[in-house]
């Protein structure tokens, strides 16, 4: 009569076998005074994952040679694709060209000195950057003024925020969480 062992048996004990020679294996070079014998297996281990990394890289080479790409234009998709004029830029930061002006935001005053040292330095890509951040935040500061219409998110809105309006807010942190937030809680 023969006994079969089961692909889970056979498993199980190859991976005892296996740790214990890799015990007996860390043995031996413990009681190695140079630690030859693990700078070897390191190096061993090293030239295994850099085969392995060869080899995707290849089978990756490969996969984008036989790919075809398709390339999208962002700036197209943007709401902000055509950039915004000087005049319109310091209508938006509520400024002029010489100072800002007092109402407006912490987020404003920021927009306006990184657009000013911008200019400074001639660079285009800051530029484009700051003219972006400001065409963004004109978005919001009109989504926050067609919020504060609505009755239930402005009584939502002073419960948590007092005398604050949507749009000081806006203005001052560049961002619309808090609207979000308050939305969320009304619909």
């Amino acid at each position: 009569m023969s006994i079969k062992k089961s692909g889970l048996e056979t498993t199980l004990n190859q991976s005892i076998e296996d740790n214990l020679n890799i015990e007996k294996y860390i043995s031996e070079i413990l009681n190695n005074q140079n630690f030859d014998s693990l700078n070897f297996l390191r190096m061993r281990e090293s030239e295994r994952t850099k085969s392995v990394i060869e080899e995707q890289i290849i089978n990756k080479t490969e996969e984008l040679e036989t790919a075809e790409f398709i390339s999208i234009d962002i700036d197209a998709i943007a709401p902000y694709s055509s950039l915004i004029t000087e005049k319109e830029f310091f209508k938006i930061v509520g400024a002029n060209g010489k100072t800002i002006y007092k109402r407006s935001g912490k987020y404003q005053e920021s927009l306006y000195s990184n657009y000013l040292e911008a200019k400074k330095e001639k660079d285009e890509g800051y530029l484009v950057d700051v003219l972006a951040k400001a065409i963004v935040l004109k978005n919001n500061i009109e989504y926050a003024k067609t919020l504060t219409k609505n009755s239930k998110f402005m009584k939502e809105w002073r419960k948590d925020f007092g005398r604050i309006t949507p749009e000081n807010e806006v203005k001052n942190s560049g961002t619309i969480k808090r609207i979000n937030i308050i939305k969320s809680r009304i619909e």
